[in-house]
């Protein structure tokens, strides 16, 4: 199968730019992942049905449901369409998204990168209200995550509360309803093995999981 040319140009691009920070690209596809246990950063170089180019899509997918495929839990959108017209423009405009990119994985290292901010920004970036299961599903992660453990049960009885009966909801209820029957000790050994599952069924490699340990 012959790989056109601005796919490979932005394969080009990306490479440069992302695998130094220890991004790796998915297959032959167009996302570079920026894995870090219970999160994944997702850099989506978006293609268009009408035209060669690209859109470029940054997310964090969190890990902590089990599902074979990424959610797009915090994306943005930071490039309109950038259209192919010749190699070398595009070859300079792919390494400008490429760069963007990597701005974007890094700020969410930052924000991140300690339970108290994480928690923050999570709440305040979380798209959805209280009639929002996956919403108030994240929004309770992350509170256990910061070992708070009274806002986490208030987020939690949120998505539980949800009128959603689809098949997809009722699971996602049972999976709340197993983590919060348990002590909040354990409920952080329950949201582990449900990273490690979720890993595993992307068939991300295993790792050993940080979440919510106690400060030393």
């Amino acid at each position: 199968m012959v790989v056109p040319i601005h796919n490979k140009l932005i394969n080009t691009a990306a490479r440069e730019v992302l695998k130094p920070i220890n991004m790796v690209r998915k297959g032959q596809s167009r996302l570079w992942l920026d894995d870090n246990g219970w999160w994944v950063a997702i850099a989506e170089f978006q293609p268009s049905q009408w035209s060669k180019g690209t859109y470029l899509n940054v997310t964090v997918s969190w890990q902590w449901y089990p599902r074979a495929d990424y959610a797009y839990d915090l994306a943005n959108r930071e490039s309109a369409f950038v259209e192919f017209e010749s190699e070398e423009t595009f070859l300079l405009q792919a390494r400008s998204l490429a760069e963007q990119a990597k701005q974007r994985v890094l700020y969410y290292r930052d924000v991140l990168s300690s339970p108290q901010r994480a928690q923050q920004f999570v709440l305040a970036n979380t798209a959805g209200g209280s009639q929002h299961i996956w919403a108030a599903l994240n929004k309770g992660m992350i509170c256990l995550y910061a070992r708070d453990f009274i806002q986490a049960r208030h987020f939690f009885a949120e998505a539980l509360a949800c009128d959603d009966e689809r098949a997809w909801a009722v699971q996602a209820k049972t999976f709340i309803q197993q983590l919060v029957s348990l002590p909040p000790a354990e409920q952080l050994l329950f949201v582990k093995r449900a990273v490690a599952q979720s890993r595993q069924l992307k068939k991300r490699p295993a790792i050993d999981i940080a979440f919510g340990e106690a400060p030393k």
